[in-house]
């Protein structure tokens, strides 16, 4: 940019800072000096002809910027113009010396032409370098004013991209139904939010020095640069880990596992990075959290909270559905209803606690004595149901009869008395005897009570 006192170095002469420039800056005015002194010696009475010819040299120097020797010159001109006449023949004539005075007069009226001249170019060349340094300045704002601009739109795009990723992944986690579907979900929006890193997901404990760091500190870990991160060896990172991501998977506020993100290249995450994978880990946990508390709602509510076996309401569910499976293969299925014999005198003489333990346990054989395809439910206080799939009533019979034997045979210890527990079975087949499930139910219960009044801790079954 060009600063105000060289705006007067446009009105001068090309090449005047070359060495040639110089010689020719002061070689001219002392060859016009010569020339008029010269013409002075041999025509001396030329002298009001040949004076005003000095006015010449005001003219080079305010061309060539000399403003000093230009003084300098005007001082000599000017006592030139006092001595020279007396020395001219006749020059101490009124008339040589008016005419004489008139042409120093001019020759000042020139040099104030110029001088005003050079001060008006040079205020032009002083404004034109404030208009350029303003110019300059305006430019230089906007540049920043671009980059903030710049920097506000990437940031802005940034935000975009990581609230849509994040919107896309809510959606996309909250349509997950299982925890393994969730964590192959979020794997994949790892990948496609960090691409070209390689993203890793799995559960358990830590397996290297990156997932042990965040399993002490319980916080998320960033290397920009595992060459100059003092933090770590450089012999702990393997081969294509310049830049690395470690997060804990929480599930309740219990650490479950870890995601592990790394690149080949320096500095490729960046803290906000960190924050976006976080917040993706966060979502996945509560998705997981979402999941399980369904699951055990739904648990809930169709399993007894005491014994563990399906409720009454989903007993009769599993009935129809096995009832409608009957009628279309044409295979049977038998249902077995038992009652624990004798169950209120355990509360009476033991308490309620032994009574609790009593249907746990009898939960327990129930359980242990059947098929995984059959299905127990706790069918109301006492009494225990049971679905045998695909079964015959005569092979039904022989399971009641394994599951009575079963529990006769377990023992019980109430306050250091030992006891034994036994129930009655009734058992009852599908079509055969009940072409709905309240027949069958009916006709399985009506055997138990026979069982009970046959003497207890026995199967009844025709």
């Amino acid at each position: 940019m060009a600063k105000s006192g060289s705006a007067g170095a446009f009105f001068r002469a090309p090449g005047r800072n070359r060495p040639a420039g110089a010689f020719v800056k002061f070689a001219v005015p002392v060859a016009i000096a010569g020339l008029l002194g010269w013409a002075l010696w041999l025509r001396p009475e030329q002298f009001l002809w040949i004076y005003p010819a000095f006015g010449s040299l005001f003219l080079w120097f305010s061309w060539s910027g000399e403003k000093e020797v230009k003084y300098i010159v005007l001082f000599l001109v000017t006592v030139a113009g006092f001595v020279l006449p007396k020395l001219a023949p006749g020059g101490d004539s009124l008339a040589v010396m008016a005419a004489t005075m008139a042409e120093l007069l001019c020759l000042w009226l020139i040099f104030f032409f110029l001088a005003r001249l050079e001060s008006a170019r040079q205020s032009a060349g002083e404004k034109l370098a404030a208009r350029e340094a303003e110019a300059a300045l305006r430019i230089k704002n906007l540049k920043d004013e671009l980059a903030r601009y710049r920097l506000h739109r990437e940031s802005t795009l940034a935000s975009i991209r990581d609230k849509g990723a994040l919107a896309a992944s809510v959606q996309d986690m909250g349509a997950a139904s299982t925890p393994d579907e969730i964590k192959a979900r979020l794997e994949s929006v790892l990948e496609k939010y960090f691409p070209g890193a390689a993203v890793e997901l799995h559960s358990g404990a830590p397996r290297d020095f990156a997932e042990k760091w965040v399993a002490e500190r319980k916080i998320p870990l960033l290397v920009r640069n595992s060459e100059e991160d003092s933090r770590f060896a450089r012999g702990l990172f393997g081969p294509g880990e310049r830049s690395l991501m470690a997060l804990p998977l929480h599930l309740f506020g219990s650490l479950v596992g870890f995601i592990r993100a790394s690149a080949p290249e320096p500095d490729r995450f960046k803290a906000g990075d960190l924050r976006g994978a976080e917040i993706f880990c966060a979502l996945a946990g509560v998705s997981m959290e979402n999941i399980y508390l369904y699951e055990k709602v739904r648990e809930l509510a169709i399993k007894d909270g005491l014994t563990g076996l399906y409720t009454h309401r989903a007993m009769q569910a599993r009935l129809e559905e096995e009832i409608l499976r009957s009628a279309r293969t044409k295979v049977p299925f038998s249902v077995i209803m038992a009652d624990i014999d004798h169950f209120k005198s355990y509360n009476d003489t033991f308490g309620h606690q032994a009574g609790d333990a009593v249907l746990k346990a009898v939960a327990e054989v129930f359980s242990a004595g059947v098929r995984d395809i059959d299905f127990v439910a706790r069918y109301g206080g006492e009494e225990m149901a049971v679905i045998l799939t695909g079964v015959s009533k005569g092979e039904a019979r022989l399971v009641a009869d394994q599951l009575r034997r079963s529990l006769e045979a377990r023992q019980f210890d109430f306050n250091g008395v030992r006891s034994g527990v036994t129930a009655s079975f009734g058992v009852a087949e599908f079509p055969a005897e009940g072409a709905i499930a309240s027949q069958l139910i009916r006709a399985a219960d009506e055997r138990l009570y026979r069982a009970k009044q046959g003497g207890r801790n026995k199967v009844v079954h025709e």
